[in-house]
């Protein structure tokens, strides 16, 4: 199919998947700096917070293993409203709260800033709109540096809030001693790398995930799976289905897939089990052979050299970047949002239902116009 007349909305769409690959190559050493010069911490903080909305949640999902690996420090991805509404008064003084909203405007992420300086914690947002509300409420606000900044499905603002938090990760490893200088620039030299695995990524699996898009049906049922930092990327993933084709997918945790979406899986449903090198391969291959067993259209994303898993699926996708499980994310996000772009396009779907002044006006007054509650 010929995409180079599409809306001028998928094009946004397909150049933001694409930018990803040099924000990543260009950016860690740039946004690390950053950190370090804004942030500038002391000590270590007693707990990290990590909260959003929608995207801004699902990449604190998948970094929370880098804060724990990296730099030992216990770390929970909430919800903003789970933190401002339920667990926020109540986290350690000597806690640093990290709220991600691209807009800067998402009421319920300025809410948790509120509250976390209402109780003493130190806040970081993380956004493109520096004069925003979420910048005036927090103590630092960093912005998020990437270029592709048009209407569209997130991409590119979903890897740079993954990169920034891979950099505070860094910063705090580095402050406690757990990584030395010349460390944390390896780390970051290895983050920049994985953007070749990236690109490679792209270009192995266009055509591939294009039939895949082209032969799902609206009436088909679409689920992604991950575990780890990629229980981040299979919620991520669904949402590009939400966003880019209004259609309804949903995203599991790798091993509660076996507990409740196994039930409604059948010949019209397509798994898609994410699958890197890591601590959860081998579940991952157990959830293969069971939805296979039931008859689902299995998508394995795996590594490249990963016969084993690529076996057991009827859809391998093979991936080329990713071996360090903690930076999984940035590659095997890719599938999900090729993908999502493929099964709209080929549809000849409506991106968000946006071109309904209605449907746009309800959904802007919930994310950006809902009361703000500070206990």
């Amino acid at each position: 199919m010929d995409y180079s007349n599409i809306d001028l909305k998928w094009q946004n769409m397909l150049a933001g998947i694409e930018a990803q690959v040099p924000f990543v190559s260009q950016s860690p050493h740039t946004v690390y700096e950053q950190v370090r010069e804004r942030l500038a911490l002391k000590q270590v903080p007693e707990r990290v917070y990590l909260v959003g909305c929608g995207d801004s949640w699902y990449c604190g999902m998948a970094t929370r293993l880098a804060f724990e690996a990296w730099a030992g420090v216990s770390t929970e991805a909430l919800q903003a409203l789970e933190f401002s509404r339920y667990y926020g008064a109540y986290g350690p003084r000597h806690s640093l709260v990290v709220a991600i909203s691209n807009s800067g405007r998402v009421s319920r992420t300025i809410e948790a800033v509120m509250v976390a300086r209402a109780h003493g914690m130190r806040t970081v947002a993380g956004t493109s709109a520096l004069d925003s509300d979420i910048a005036r409420q927090a103590d630092l606000t960093i912005d998020l540096g990437y270029a592709e900044r048009r209407f569209a499905p997130g991409t590119s603002s979903y890897i740079a809030s993954i990169m920034l938090q891979y950099c505070l990760a860094l910063h705090i490893a580095q402050v406690g001693g757990r990584l030395s200088e010349d460390q944390v620039r390896a780390k970051l030299d290895a983050i920049a790398a994985e953007a070749t695995g990236m690109q490679q990524t792209i270009d192995a699996n266009r055509g591939r995930l294009e039939e895949l898009g082209q032969r799902a049906q609206l009436t088909d049922k679409i689920i992604f799976i991950g575990g780890g930092p990629n229980y981040g990327t299979a919620f991520f993933s669904r949402a590009k289905i939400f966003e880019a084709a209004r259609a309804y997918a949903t995203g599991q945790e790798l091993e509660e897939w076996a507990h409740e979406q196994y039930f409604v899986t059948g010949a019209d449903t397509y798994t898609f089990v994410i699958a890197p090198p890591g601590a959860a391969i081998g579940r991952a291959r157990e959830q293969l052979w069971a939805a296979n067993e039931m008859g689902s259209t299995t998508v394995a994303l795996c590594d490249a050299d990963d016969a084993e898993t690529a076996a057991l699926a009827k859809v391998p996708v093979p991936m080329y970047g990713g071996r360090d499980e903690a930076l999984s994310p940035l590659a095997y996000c890719i599938p999900g949002e090729l993908f999502a772009f493929y099964y709209a396009v080929t549809k000849n779907l409506k991106m968000m239902g946006f071109d309904n002044p209605h449907v746009k006006e309800v959904n802007f007054r919930q994310i950006f116009g809902s009361q703000l509650v500070v206990a």
